[in-house]
C-alpha cells in the first residue's frame, strides 16, 4: 500500500499541474455541486461549515459567499496551536479577514470551539483524496480529524460531512490511522454522492 506521504505528494503535484482555466471551470462546478449537496442533505437555511480554499484547493475564492446563499450561517475554520480549529462566521461582525497560521484566509469575528459544528446541517471539508469508505487524505496536521471527532460523541446528533476533491482524487484506498474520521459524502466537479 502507498503511504500517506507519497499519496499526498502525488496529489499536490497533480494539482500544481492543473491549468488555471481548467481549475476555474472545475471550481465553479464544485460550488454548484456543493449547493446541490446542501439541498440534498436538507441543510438549506441551516448552519453550514466550510472553508476558504487555498489557490491549490478545490473551490472558488468566493466559495463561502456562494454557500451563504443557501445557509443561515457559514462557519469557517481558524487554525490554532496544537492542531485545533476554532470557527468564526463568514462575513460576521468583521469586515476584514486575515491570512492565518497556514496561509488560509480566516475571518476576524468572534471565535467559537468546534462544538459549533453540532449546529450545522452539513460540514464541507477540503481533502487531497478520498476513497469509497469515506477515508480522506488531508494535509497531515490532523486539524479536521480533531474537530470532527467531537461529532461522534454519544447522544450527539450525527452531522453529515462532505469531502471536496477533484474527480481524479477519488481513489481505491486512502491509507488511514485509527484516529482518522471518515466522511459521509464526496463532492467533485462532476457531482456529489453519499457513501
Amino acid at each position: 500500500m502507498v503511504s500517506k506521504e507519497s499519496m499526498r505528494s502525488a496529489h499536490v503535484a497533480a494539482r500544481k499541474g492543473l491549468r488555471q482555466e481548467q481549475k476555474q471551470l472545475y471550481d465553479a462546478a464544485v460550488a454548484t455541486h456543493t449547493l446541490a449537496c446542501i439541498s440534498a442533505c436538507g441543510a438549506d437555511g441551516t448552519n453550514v461549515a466550510a472553508y476558504n480554499p487555498l489557490p491549490s484547493e478545490p473551490g472558488p475564492a468566493d466559495f463561502a459567499a456562494r454557500l451563504a446563499t443557501h445557509a443561515r450561517t457559514v462557519w469557517l475554520p481558524i487554525s490554532l496551536a496544537q492542531g485545533r480549529l476554532a470557527w468564526s462566521e463568514a462575513g460576521g461582525g468583521a469586515d476584514a479577514s486575515v491570512a492565518g497560521a497556514l496561509g488560509v484566509t480566516e475571518p476576524t469575528g468572534p471565535r467559537f470551539t468546534s462544538a459549533v459544528l453540532r449546529s450545522c446541517g452539513l460540514i464541507v471539508v477540503p481533502a487531497l483524496a478520498v476513497d469509497s469508505h469515506g477515508m480522506r487524505l488531508g494535509k497531515g496536521a490532523g486539524y479536521y480529524d480533531r474537530a470532527l471527532t467531537s461529532l461522534g460523541e454519544p447522544g450527539g446528533r450525527r452531522v453529515p460531512v462532505a469531502a471536496v476533491v477533484y474527480a481524479d482524487e477519488v481513489v481505491d484506498c486512502v491509507p488511514h490511522d485509527a484516529h482518522d474520521v471518515p466522511v459521509d459524502a464526496v463532492i467533485t466537479q462532476d457531482g456529489f454522492y453519499f457513501l
